[in-house]
């Protein structure tokens, strides 16, 4: 399957990903419609960095995965928190980086979900995962985990606390 190229960005001096040119106008009125770029032309980093991987964009006239990499590593962007984040948007979900690190943020209708991801072999504590549970409820989330394994496979799991036990 080919996919033509429906825009060109660029990434400015402030380290902004912006669109240089659209070469489909309904494309790029798209993604303002879906609140992934601004009225400005700004693309959030993350949806720019799947657009490049699914050659929709070109950056610096280049395109593919290779090039969503090298950017990814460029603006210090886990490879396992773009792979979530790819995964979700080939679903046809729309995430948004989380406020805690290494978390993506996902509302479909009133459904707010916080998901931390992880890398297959990091170690994590059982205290530091319900502590990072109970936070993201508090907070009005339901907490998932996603962990990436080491070929790239990514499973979900729901990651509800439990205060005791009677």
């Amino acid at each position: 399957m080919i996919v033509e190229v429906k825009a060109h960005l660029k990434v400015t001096d402030e380290g902004k990903v912006v669109i240089e040119k659209c070469l489909d106008q309904e494309f790029c009125a798209n993604l303002v419609r879906i609140g992934v770029a601004d009225l400005r032309g700004n693309v959030e980093l993350l949806e720019a960095l799947h657009l490049l991987a699914t050659r929709r964009i070109a950056i610096e006239g280049k395109t593919g995965w290779e090039e969503a990499l090298k950017y990814a590593r460029k603006f210090n962007i886990k490879l396992s928190l773009f792979m979530v984040y790819h995964d979700l948007r080939k679903k046809g979900r729309k995430a948004k980086l989380g406020t805690r690190p290494g978390t993506l943020i996902l509302n479909i209708g009133s459904r707010r979900t916080e998901i931390l991801v992880l890398e297959e072999g990091v170690l994590m504590t059982l205290e530091d995962l319900a502590e990072w549970s109970r936070s993201s409820m508090s907070s009005g989330y339901e907490p998932v985990i996603a962990i990436v394994d080491r070929y790239g496979v990514i499973t979900y799991y729901e990651a509800r606390a439990v205060n005791s036990i009677t």
